[in-house]
Parts: C-alpha cells; sequence; structure tokens
C-alpha cells in the first residue's frame, strides 16, 4: 500500500471518529440539560406547593385564633335575631324547645346577604320595621368588622418572626410527600429557614451538607405585606448524580466506540508498519545484494585466474589467489550465517547457545588482540580497561563474543574519517551486574535513529550511497543475544561526536 494511501486512510478515520464522538458529546449534553430542567421544574413545583401550604396553614391559624376572641359577640349577634324572629312569627320564648342555642346551619343561613328578605320579611314586614332596621344596619357592621379582622391578621402575621409562624414538622412533612408526589422521593435531601435578615432560623439534615450556596431558593409567604424575604434554601447533593443517573446507558456506547478507536489504531499502526517493514525489506534485499556479491566476484575471478592455463604464474602468486578465496568464501559463510541466526531469533528459538561459565575479560581480551592490527591499520587504536577481576557471567562464549565483535565492528564501520578512530572497551561492577562500554569517537547518531538501531534491517538513512555495506542485522542480533542472557543494552550517542553501547549482565 502506498503511502498517499495510508496517509488518506488515516485523515479519513480520524475525521470519522472526532465527527463521531462530537456527536455523542452533543447529544449527552443535551439530554443531561433535558435531565436538569425536568429536575429543576420538579423541584420548584414542591417548593411552590410548599410555601402555598405553609401559608395556607398560618393564615387557617389566625382565623380560628380570631374567630374564637369574637365568639361570645357573634353569639349575642345571632341570639338577637334569633329572638326577633321568634317573636315576629309569635312563638313563645317560655317553650324550652324554643329556647335551645341555634344550630350551626341556621347560623350559617342567617349570615346570609338575603336572610333579612327571605326570613325576617316572611313574617310580618310591618309589625316592627324600627327592629328590622336595626338587625340590618347591625349585620352591616359586623361585617366590616369582619373585613378589619381579615386585614388585622395580615398586619400582625407579616410582622411575627418566621420561627413563630412555621410548624417546623408540617414544613418537613410537606417537603417529603411534595417531592414524592413529583417523583422525586429517592433524592435525599437538606433545608434551613432564614430570617428576613439572614439569620438561619431552623436547618434539616446533616450540617456538614449545609454548606455553600444552596441549590434551590424559595420565599416563603410570598402573599405578605411589606418585603418580610422569609427564604426556604433546599440543598440536594446527590442532584448531579441523579441528573447524570440516565448517561449510564451510554457507557456501552461510549466503551464499544472506544474499542472501535484502539482497534482502528492499531490497524493503522500495523498498516503503517507493514509499509515500514516493507521498506526495510527492500533496503535488506539490496544491501544483501551488494554484501554477497562483492565475495561472490573475487572468488569468481580468482577460480577464472587459476584456471587459465596461458598464464604463468609464480607459487606465491597461485598461494595469494588461494588465500583469496579462503578469505572471500570466510566472508559469504559469515554472511550467510548472520541471516541464519536472524531468522532463529525471529522464529523465537536460541541460536544454539551452549550457556557455560564464561570470564568476559578473556573473550573481550581476545576480540581485542584480533582486532587491534585492523583499527591501527587505519590510523587509530583499541584501548581495554578491565577494572573488574572477577567478571565471571553465566553465558554463551560464541555468541557473547560475536556480540562484542560485532559491536566494534560496528565503531569501525562508522568511524569518522576526517579524525583517527579511537577505541575503547571497559568493564565495571554496578551492584549485581557486570557493565560493559563500548564507546567510540565515530559519526554517532542522531537521537530519532538511537530509539530503532536495534530494529532488524533497519539501517541509520545515509540517501543511495552504500559507502557502509551492511544489512541492518548486526545491532539486531546483539540486542537479541543479550536478551537472552538476562541482560540489557542501551546506546548513548551524540551526532558527529561519537557513540557508546552499555551492555549489562548478571555476574555469578
Amino acid at each position: 500500500m502506498k503511502k498517499k494511501t495510508i496517509w488518506a486512510l488515516i485523515a479519513l478515520l480520524s475525521v470519522t471518529f472526532v465527527v463521531l464522538i462530537t456527536l455523542q458529546i452533543v447529544y449527552v449534553h443535551s439530554l443531561i440539560s433535558i435531565q436538569a430542567e425536568s429536575f429543576d421544574d420538579a423541584v420548584q413545583r414542591s417548593l411552590s406547593r410548599v410555601s402555598y401550604l405553609l401559608e395556607r396553614d398560618e393564615s387557617r391559624r389566625y382565623l380560628e385564633k380570631e374567630l374564637n376572641e369574637r365568639d361570645r359577640e357573634l353569639l349575642s349577634i345571632r341570639s338577637s335575631a334569633y329572638i326577633l324572629s321568634m317573636t315576629q312569627k309569635g312563638q313563645s320564648l317560655s317553650d324550652a324547645s324554643r329556647l335551645s342555642p341555634p344550630t350551626l346551619e341556621y347560623h350559617s343561613a342567617i349570615w346570609q346577604p338575603d336572610f333579612f328578605d327571605s326570613g325576617l320579611s316572611k313574617g310580618n314586614d310591618t309589625d316592627n320595621p324600627a327592629d328590622e332596621s336595626i338587625l340590618r344596619e347591625r349585620y352591616l357592621s359586623q361585617q366590616n368588622l369582619l373585613n378589619d379582622v381579615v386585614l388585622q391578621i395580615l398586619y400582625q402575621a407579616s410582622s411575627s418572626p418566621v420561627s413563630e409562624r412555621i410548624n417546623y414538622k408540617k414544613l418537613e412533612e410537606y417537603l417529603h410527600s411534595e417531592m414524592q408526589k413529583n417523583g422525586l422521593d429517592a433524592v435525599s435531601l437538606y433545608y434551613q429557614v432564614l430570617e428576613k435578615d439572614g439569620q438561619v432560623v431552623h436547618s434539616g439534615g446533616d450540617a456538614a451538607a449545609l454548606v455553600g450556596s444552596p441549590d434551590y431558593v424559595e420565599r416563603l409567604f410570598p402573599n405578605d405585606l411589606g418585603d418580610t424575604r422569609a427564604m426556604l434554601y433546599l440543598y440536594i447533593p446527590s442532584r448531579s448524580g441523579v441528573i447524570r443517573n440516565p448517561m449510564i446507558t451510554f457507557i456501552p456506547t461510549v466503551l464499544f466506540s472506544l474499542i472501535l478507536l484502539a482497534l482502528t489504531i492499531i490497524v493503522v499502526w500495523t498498516l503503517w508498519r507493514q509499509r515500514a517493514l516493507s521498506d526495510m525489506k527492500n533496503d535488506f534485499i539490496r544491501n544483501m545484494t551488494h554484501e554477497l556479491k562483492t565475495p561472490v566476484s573475487s572468488i569468481l575471478l580468482a577460480s577464472q585466474m587459476l584456471n587459465d592455463k596461458d598464464v604463468r604464474r609464480p607459487a606465491s602468486a597461485n598461494e595469494h589467489i588461494v588465500s583469496v578465496i579462503t578469505d572471500e568464501s570466510k566472508r559469504l559463510n559469515m554472511l550467510i550465517e548472520k541471516v541464519l541466526q536472524i531468522s532463529l531469533f525471529e522464529k523465537g528459538h536460541q541460536a544454539s547457545n551452549k550457556m557455560t561459565e564464561v570470564d568476559i575479560n578473556h573473550i573481550i581480551s581476545g576480540v581485542a588482540s584480533s582486532f587491534t592490527l585492523k583499527v591501527e591499520q587505519s590510523g587509530g587504536r583499541l584501548e581495554t580497561a578491565l577494572q573488574v577481576e572477577d567478571a565471571r557471567v553465566f553465558a554463551d562464549e560464541l555468541n557473547l563474543t560475536n556480540v562484542i565483535f560485532n559491536l566494534l565492528d560496528n565503531a569501525y564501520k562508522y568511524r569518522d574519517p576526517e579524525r583517527p578512530l579511537h577505541l575503547l572497551i571497559s568493564t565495571s561492577r554496578v551492584q549485581d551486574s557486570l557493565e560493559i562500554r563500548v564507546s567510540d569517537n565515530g559519526i554517532g547518531i542522531r537521537k530519532e535513529d538511537c530509539r530503532r538501531i536495534f530494529d532488524r534491517f533497519y539501517r541509520v538513512s545515509s540517501g543511495d550511497v552504500h559507502n557502509v555495506k551492511g544489512f541492518g542485522l548486526g545491532l539486531a542480533y546483539v540486542h537479541q543475544v543479550i536478551r537472552q542472557h538476562d541482560g540489557d543494552i542501551r546506546v548513548e550517542s551524540e551526532f558527529g561526536k561519537g557513540t557508546t553501547f552499555i551492555i549489562h549482565l548478571p555476574i555469578i
């Protein structure tokens, strides 16, 4: 798949997921808003109803009190009317049955506006007109008095303290009852009643919950004369939880969206990785062709020279040709062995490890001894600083030798042509592990390349110039061997100044 296609696919998937997640967020936000408005309306209806019930109870209480105080006066008025009615009808008051107190139905009837027209007038309208006029005036006077009583009740209630106007037990009953009627019976609530000066006169519920601004505010006795400003503060700590409770149905949707997003990222990453592996494979094939072509060409050329009978050569020349064939055959064999080793690591096998107790100092000294001549021929030098005397580890000697050789060979290949090569191999003890450092003053490695130099087939980009031969397998092989020895390896490098490979292996 081409890079443009992969980038287009990534862009399309990114836009799709951004739109999908945005729509989900908008929808969830709208649903939360609707739920919040519904919840708030239900609470406000409940509080308005509670305020109405408290005001109704107060009016009933004051009316009953005022009417009780005026019972005697009202009874006198009703008795006079009753006596007058009996007299006009010519009935004797000495009869015990007629001297009994008037009934409640009679009291209700006597205060109707048409009482005097339908009751007294049905008797003898002309018998005692003066008495009828007196009663009519007295009735109107008492009606005005009742109006004054109602106004006095309103003034008296408005000026009374809130603590005397509210039955707090009833208030709590009303709150729970109205909340239940509006479908909020499962909601825990706390409240405060405040005077007009802001002083709290009563609290209901946990005092710790009555902190901060109230969730809802309702004015009590809104029909009072003047500005009393008695307030009811309502606290509902679980408000946000109740509002967001329906959102639990969206959890599976969000979860599956995240899973789909993760799978998409994995697929895209796999495609990108496959693309990168494909590029590395092509580089590997090109590099392998160059690497294998050189020894094969040398062997072919030397063989042709040996087969040419027309050319007379001294014995030393023949020996040189044979040595060339031998060296190039060994080089070809080594390249093939590297490829085979990487193939074994790819399949998860240990490349014929024979774990024994070995001395790292002995391995380093042997490799340094054979590599010194090669370094000196290029004008450089190789030094060792083996500070650990007892450097025994449990390892495969052959593979560990190849590790040291590969690191030195890698440093030799990437030496800086502007200055002589300087290689240093040192050992030291770090807690319970042996630290091996292989340092050089070569061209160094950029930071972005340091993260991938241990990948198979990866080589630092140098354009189309193949001045350094290789398959990109050497450091991958080193990394695999160290990991199989329960160790670790890392690289420290500064571009243009040099590189240091640091190996840690457990000491016996």
